[in-house]
């Protein structure tokens, strides 16, 4: 079965003020398990690399649905979703010990030359085994909405040498924390859910503009790169 789970405890540092999970936490905490899981289908980085390959991620979400126990023990679970004709989507949930299912996630990833960074249909890239059935969030999307130019400016964030990962460019995870620390939060108000769609990469130095608009109750971040578009993201409470 092409499932993987592992079980610990999550460290002191993933979570708030107010003993909450922060949701940036799980981003990260995720892009591991889901290396991890890749690497023991041999379609790893190390794999890919081999073949001027490299992982992208393209869009990513995740919701908390419960409480997530601190200093409790859970259990981290991931599993791929048949692969389609350039894209790979990958499930994500949490359980707790007795058993409720407290946090999913879904991410969709494509394979792209390392050289040309261009799309690499990756068409001897499969995964050899049973299929998890299991399905979450059928109906996922990229984000769907038209930037107002009523935007608001919030602050604007430099790449450093701390935030690039092996490819070159800003690790996925840091987008998520560069908007949770962007969000006024409190004992009554966080953050519950979060999407971001990755638009074109990040580099060092590159000075990302971060702008905010309400629509339909939710809380809109979109990044700009010199007037360039690369992410927008959604927050929900």
């Amino acid at each position: 079965m092409l499932k993987y789970e592992i079980k610990e405890k999550l460290r002191t540092s993933d979570y708030d003020m107010y003993d909450r999970v922060k949701i940036h936490s799980l981003f990260d905490i995720f892009q591991d398990v889901a290396g991890d899981h890749a690497a023991m289908l041999n379609i790893g980085y190390e794999n890919l690399k081999k073949k001027n390959l490299i992982w992208v991620l393209r869009s990513q979400y995740m919701r908390i649905k419960g409480n997530i126990p601190y200093n409790e023990e859970i259990t981290l679970r991931t599993w791929p979703k048949v692969r389609g004709r350039a894209d790979f989507i990958r499930y994500y949930e949490i359980e707790t010990t007795c058993g409720d299912i407290v946090c999913e996630g879904i991410s969709k990833w494509v394979v792209i030359n390392y050289e040309t960074r261009k799309i690499d249909r990756a068409s001897d890239i499969n995964y050899n085994g049973e299929l998890y059935s299991k399905t979450l969030f059928d109906d996922y999307d990229r984000i769907r909405t038209n930037v107002p130019h009523t935007k608001e400016f919030i602050e604007s964030y430099r790449v450093r040498n701390d935030d690039l990962d092996h490819n070159g460019h800003m690790n996925n995870a840091i987008y998520p924390k560069i908007i949770y620390n962007m969000v006024k939060l409190s004992k009554n108000f966080r953050i519950r859910g979060m999407q971001i769609d990755y638009l074109h990469e990040a580099l060092l130095d590159d000075k990302i503009d971060v702008y905010y608009f309400n629509e339909n109750e939710n809380k809109y971040f979109v990044g700009y790169v010199n007037l360039e578009e690369v992410f927008i993201a959604r927050v929900e409470e």
